[in-house]
């Protein structure tokens, strides 16, 4: 919920949002993706992949206006894209033209990174992104993540396992009943310290 309202997908009526120390407005997530953040949702099956597409068609489907000219799309230019995005994210499937809900989870969520990063964001929430994928394809999400903060991104990560934050997080902020109630810096980082935050009540 806070990612969402953030990003404009939900509506709130109080908090302000600051990036580089200015003020923005974000009513909808055109507003986000102006502003170059990118929203990888917890539940990629019913608001992230199109399964009926294929591997090629949901990595450049944000992309249309930028690899067309004059109303006509090139689709040529769409395949290259997509390629990159498949090479980069070392994304598993037969063909660009298979389709996407023919692909593991891990590799599902990497199709959609892929297509989020040809926006260039230069902020990414990834909601749960490790939900649901097996062992492996976690440390291949983790790589990515860890690449994309090395080019400089800033990465915002919702998640409900201990061991990811602890692994991952440069600071942990912790919410409980939808209000912050304290922020770890990774010297302060464990297990102990984040379940205590975890379960405070006013």
């Amino acid at each position: 919920e806070l990612f969402e309202g953030i990003y404009g997908i939900r509506a709130h009526s109080a908090g302000k949002v600051f990036i580089d120390g200015q003020e923005v407005n974000i009513r909808r997530p055109i507003d986000a993706i102006r502003r170059r953040i990118a929203l990888l949702t917890e539940d990629r099956k019913q608001s992230g992949i199109f399964p009926v597409l294929s591997v090629g068609e949901n990595i450049y489907l944000r992309q249309y206006k930028r690899l067309s000219r004059f109303g006509k799309i090139s689709y040529k230019k769409c395949y290259q894209v997509a390629q990159e995005g498949v090479r980069r994210f070392r994304v598993k499937a037969p063909s660009l033209k298979t389709p996407v809900r023919d692909l593991s989870g891990g590799n599902q969520q990497k199709v959609l990174l892929a297509r989020w990063l040809l926006t260039d964001p230069e902020i990414l929430f990834l909601d749960e992104p490790t939900r649901g994928i097996d062992v492996g394809a976690k440390y291949e999400i983790y790589t990515i993540i860890a690449q994309l903060a090395a080019e400089g991104k800033s990465i915002v990560m919702i998640s409900s396992e201990m061991g990811e934050l602890l692994g991952m997080a440069d600071r942990i902020m912790v919410m409980c009943d939808g209000r912050k109630t304290g922020e770890l810096t990774r010297e302060q980082f464990s297990e102990e310290a984040v379940m205590q935050l975890a379960t405070q009540f006013e």
